[in-house]
């Protein structure tokens, strides 16, 4: 590899093994917490709505339902609300809903699914607090129904943080790992980062040092 093209690449992996890890330790000390509405910690009776999801929700068994059909017998099996059949009836009404926001550029595009469950005031459709997860599913159709399950499970161990009731061992580490980005894709960030760095500096290399033309003798005539 030519030196021009060497030390460019160098400087850019250098410089992301130094930032990186000095960018994860000086995060800045959390806000104080505002306070959760008294209207979201005394409820007893709510009202689970399900606000659907994109097509991308199609790669599961049951499609865009599935997050809804999950989430509400995970509050049944905690038996922690009452769950009412119309937001008349309810003190809360819990929406949850997903989506797949497209994230890359044109030609390379892909999609982060997640979870929102949103709970509002049912007399005046307030929402009073919201909180989201990923998805994280991935594999055969058996693998990626048993990851969105999962996902609704860390939604329903985040309405319990938001409602002051304690975890487990396990939950609260299903709770961090969820919302920490997978180790794969830190990879694959930062390869193709150094990938474009590398042609960028090829590119300079091949603009500064075009190849050079063969010399053409001129014709002697006797």
């Amino acid at each position: 590899m030519d030196d021009l093209f060497r030390k460019p690449l160098c400087l850019v992996l250098a410089w992301f093994l130094i930032v990186l890890p000095t960018a994860n330790a000086q995060q800045p000390a959390p806000a104080a917490s505002a306070p959760v509405p008294p209207q979201v910690l005394s409820a007893h009776t709510v009202f689970v709505s399900n606000g659907g999801g994109s097509n991308y929700f199609d790669i599961f068994t049951g499609g865009p339902d599935r997050p809804y059909n999950t989430f509400y017998g995970d509050l049944q099996k905690a038996n922690r609300y009452q769950l009412v059949s119309s937001p008349a009836q309810a003190d809360l009404v819990f929406e949850i809903r997903g989506s797949a926001p497209a994230v890359g550029d044109v030609d390379n595009v892909g999609y982060n699914p997640q979870l929102t469950l949103s709970i509002l005031d049912p007399q005046t459709k307030v929402v009073l607090w919201t909180t989201s997860d990923n998805v994280r599913a991935y594999g055969t159709q058996k693998g990626r129904d048993r990851g969105l399950d999962q996902s609704v499970d860390v939604l329903v161990d985040k309405l319990a943080v938001v409602t002051g009731q304690p975890l487990t061992a396990e939950q609260a580490k299903a709770v961090h790992n969820n919302s920490r980005m997978p180790t794969a894709a830190k990879v694959f960030i930062f390869a193709g980062i150094a990938a474009g760095a590398a042609i960028a500096a090829y590119g300079a290399y091949r603009v500064s040092h075009p190849p050079s033309l063969p010399t053409l003798q001129t014709p002697t005539f006797p």
